[in-house]
């Protein structure tokens, strides 16, 4: 696949009726097959966004009909289609048969598998880190379908194809990633933007029929959107959806920002229905003011970091006292004590795991003290300004 990345966008049903799923999902796809070449005989890999499969329409993960759709679409083309996802506490067989598909991926000959080989990834000059391993299994597909859901999430604000490549990196070493950049989003998005470089997918298709806002990547709000989105590169796609989903006033995705800054964002064309998207309602920003003081005193930087951050609050209600949040957990900061999940708020590295992985969405995010006033104080200003 050579030349300039393109972008498709197509209507799509939010409840998913086939008939409907199937047209939009063919107006995303088809092109990015004619650009690819062919893809007759060819192996392929899906890799879905199957973050874990808890209730029926699980906003959390890309719709069933539309992982089935989207297999069916390679397999009439010709491919040998493979589902692989490392979820991040279930197996992808077990998210599968959650959801439902087992049985009629069977019958298509998709095999479904979990993530089990990692090595290091391929080392490139433009690259960032030069020391992680992702999944090997990758390589053995002629090409990779990235296929995120769209949703907000409590670190990098929002989920779409670079950021589901993620899922290419084992769990444990997931939670290294936490503890090493956790705190530094700036690095953390360079980390996703070199698993990006490794892999580049060469078939990208975005499933925002039904998106996730609020509280994601886990514990959000499903919210219709009505849209599906294709591209035959994977960040130049979230170039494209960030505004949409953002509001084009919304200042620029942090990926997509350190991707402009170290020279990667590729010019892209765009086809298809032009797209008319509410924004989404996104969670605090947790990584705002991370870096702000860096030449202040220690202690004082310290004091400033608890009022300014957001950090991950429970409902306790809500919490059964399962443990996966402290399980999950990279600094082991968070215990269960009393039955109910309990923040040792100083070691926490506001990676966000917890909130990310409660299944009774019992942990949110609450903005800091003294960033809600700034925030209070910046809107007054505004309004005398505008008056």
């Amino acid at each position: 696949m050579s030349g300039t990345p393109q972008v498709f966008s197509a209507r799509c049903p939010a409840d998913y009726e086939a008939k409907g799923l199937r047209a939009a999902l063919e107006q995303v796809i088809e092109p990015q097959i004619r650009a690819y070449g062919s893809v007759s005989g060819k192996k392929i890999m899906l890799k879905p966004n199957l973050l874990a499969w808890r209730r029926a329409h699980d906003p959390a993960c890309v719709d069933p009909a539309f992982l089935l759709e989207c297999a069916k679409v390679f397999l009439d083309a010709g491919a040998k289609v493979s589902i692989l996802e490392n979820p991040a506490v279930q197996t992808a067989p077990a998210v599968i048969r959650a959801m439902g598909l087992k049985e009629p991926l069977d019958k298509l000959g998709v095999e479904v598998k979990s993530f089990t080989e990692f090595a290091p990834a391929r080392n490139l000059p433009e690259m960032r880190f030069h020391n992680f391993e992702i999944a090997r299994e990758y390589l053995d597909f002629d090409a990779v379908v990235d296929l995120p859901k769209a949703k907000t999430h409590g670190m990098m604000t929002l989920t779409l194809c670079v950021k589901n490549l993620f899922g290419l990196v084992k769990g444990s070493e997931r939670m290294a990633w936490h503890l090493n950049v956790g705190r530094d989003f700036s690095c953390f998005a360079d980390m996703l933007l070199d698993i990006y470089l490794a892999v580049r997918p060469q078939f990208n298709v975005v499933d925002a029929a039904i998106c996730m806002e609020g509280n994601g990547p886990g514990s959000g709000t499903p919210c219709e959107r009505g849209w599906v989105f294709g591209g035959t590169d994977s960040l130049a796609l979230d170039a494209f959806l960030a505004p949409l989903l953002l509001g084009r006033e919304a200042e620029e995705l942090l990926l997509v920002r350190r991707a402009r800054e170290r020279g990667l964002l590729p010019e892209f064309e765009t086809a298809g229905d032009l797209p008319d998207i509410a924004p989404l309602k996104l969670p605090p920003p947790p990584g705002l003011l991370c870096e702000w003081g860096v030449f202040l005193p220690p202690g004082l930087k310290k004091q400033l970091r608890e009022w300014l951050v957001a950090r991950p609050v429970l409902q306790k209600e809500k919490c059964v006292g399962c443990g996966l949040c402290a399980k999950l957990c990279p600094p082991a900061s968070l215990k269960i004590v009393g039955g109910k999940a309990c923040f040792d708020y100083p070691n926490c590295i506001r990676c966000f795991c917890c909130q990310e992985h409660c299944p009774q969405g019992a942990i949110t995010i609450r903005k800091g003290v003294l960033m809600g006033f700034m925030e209070l104080m910046e809107r007054l200003a505004r309004r005398i300004v505008s008056r």
